[in-house]
């Protein structure tokens, strides 16, 4: 029995250690779920702080972007030109105003002025005949000066009577106006039609110069193929010649070897011919030979050398014979040289005077182009300063843009934000909650170790 008591208790005990070692590994493994919750939770503090780097940076460069509005608004309400602008456009609006209502006034003192003369004119033709010859008379001197009509007839004492003398003092000045107007409209459709004339007369000179400036381009194409050909052709003729000269000049060096061979063998023949002599006299001193044999050799000698002779001639003949052939084709290709070298200075000449009307097109077409790049660059300054002031607008409208699109991406970060603290919020809660459980799991886990150690030594003291 106490053997079995020990097992058993030996078997407890292991079975506590076994029970122990899964409890530490548990542990162990809690505490590495711990650390590594733990470096999750340093890296969500760490992206957080990052967040908040990244927010303040852009709350900073929202408030730069803030105070560079207010300051453009602050120029845009400072600027002294479009205050300017402002106070000229009210006071041409003012004055607008104020002639619409000076020309509806006039148009209302018009109508009445017209009611009262035809109403006068009325009465007039009614007076009888000699009074009105009379004021006819009398109206055709004042006429020309500055005097109405109606001054000088019986309606001056009456009420309308300044009215219509500042009627006639308006309508002067308006006829000055209007006569000052025209002049200056005539000039101006003057000068406008001088200018028109002169775009048009320049317009066809362009024309007719583009016209001859391509048909001269086309014929100093077409000179400068003729130039090209006539090149490749003499360079041809040329190394012809070359050749033929080269051949010449072969042929003179074969012949003169050959005269030199044979002024050589005539030489050697001569020396053999007064050697034979002087050993033929040497011979009829020593002995005297016979006649027919000595005849026959003389014979002999007299026969070779007439055929050597007659041989030298013949080669003579045919070398001044090819001499005077390559002679002949040496002066037809100098000759066609000749009128070739002509014919290409002739083509240099015409080639120059085209060259030096084309210079002067070019110079014409260049002062074209400077007097209507000038009216192109005032074109492009009106057009520059009225797309200066759309890219005002533009750049106004986009920083608008940009400040509203920033905002909202500052929204969206905050929002962001939010949201992953509200997520580390919930993982340290969840965190917590799961220390407590384990906590509280150890911790009945040890007392049920103490109350199963107790037990086993109530029984172990009660057995015994």
């Amino acid at each position: 029995m106490d053997r079995n008591q020990r097992l058993n208790i030996v078997l407890e005990v292991t079975r506590k250690r076994c029970f122990f070692q899964e409890t530490r590994r548990l542990l162990q493994s809690k505490d590495k779920q711990m650390e590594k919750l733990l470096q999750r939770l340093a890296t969500v503090h760490k992206f957080n702080e990052q967040f908040a780097d990244e927010n303040q940076r852009l709350i900073s460069e929202a408030k730069a972007l803030e105070q560079r509005i207010s300051e453009l608004q602050l120029q845009i309400a400072n600027c002294e030109k479009c205050h300017r602008l402002e106070g000229e456009l009210r006071r041409t609006e003012e004055d607008n105003h104020l002639l619409t209502a000076d020309v509806n006034m006039m148009k209302t003192l018009v109508y009445r002025l017209n009611v009262q003369i035809e109403r006068y004119q009325d009465i007039l033709r009614l007076k009888p005949t000699p009074e009105e010859t009379s004021r006819t008379a009398t109206a055709s001197g004042p006429s020309k000066s500055s005097i109405s009509q109606w001054q000088e007839e019986p309606i001056r004492s009456h009420t309308l009577a300044p009215l219509l003398q500042s009627y006639d003092e308006m309508i002067r000045d308006k006829e000055d106006l209007i006569q000052q107007y025209t002049q200056e409209f005539e000039h101006f459709t003057g000068e406008l039609k001088s200018v028109l004339e002169e775009n048009n007369r320049l317009q066809q000179q362009v024309d007719t110069l583009k016209r001859d400036g391509g048909n001269w381009r086309e014929e100093k194409a077409r000179i400068q193929a003729q130039l090209e050909i006539c090149r490749q052709k003499a360079d041809a003729q040329t190394r012809k010649t070359d050749l033929a000269k080269e051949k010449l000049v072969e042929v003179m060096h074969c012949y003169e070897q050959k005269i030199q061979t044979l002024v050589l063998d005539m030489e050697h023949l001569q020396n053999a011919y007064t050697r034979c002599k002087a050993e033929l006299v040497s011979l009829k001193s020593i002995a005297a030979l016979p006649q027919d044999t000595i005849a026959s050799s003389l014979k002999e000698c007299k026969d070779l050398l007439e055929q050597l002779r007659q041989k030298h001639s013949k080669e003579k003949n045919s070398l001044e014979r090819t001499i005077g052939e390559l002679t002949e084709r040496h002066a037809s290709v100098d000759g066609k040289v000749e009128r070739l070298k002509h014919e290409n200075f002739k083509l240099k000449t015409e080639l120059e005077k085209h060259s030096s009307q084309c210079e002067e097109l070019r110079k014409r077409n260049a002062c074209l182009q400077r007097s209507t790049e000038k009216v192109k660059r005032s074109r492009d300054r009106i057009r520059a300063r009225l797309r200066i002031a759309l890219q005002w607008t533009q750049k106004l409208e986009e920083n608008q843009a940009n400040l509203q699109s920033t905002w909202d991406a500052i929204k969206r970060l905050e929002t962001i934000v939010k949201h992953k603290e509200s997520q580390v919020r919930g993982l340290h809660a969840r965190h917590l909650q799961e220390i407590d459980k384990m906590e509280k799991k150890l911790a009945q886990k040890e007392e049920t170790i103490k109350t199963i150690l107790r037990d086993r030594l109530n029984v172990n003291s009660g057995q015994q």
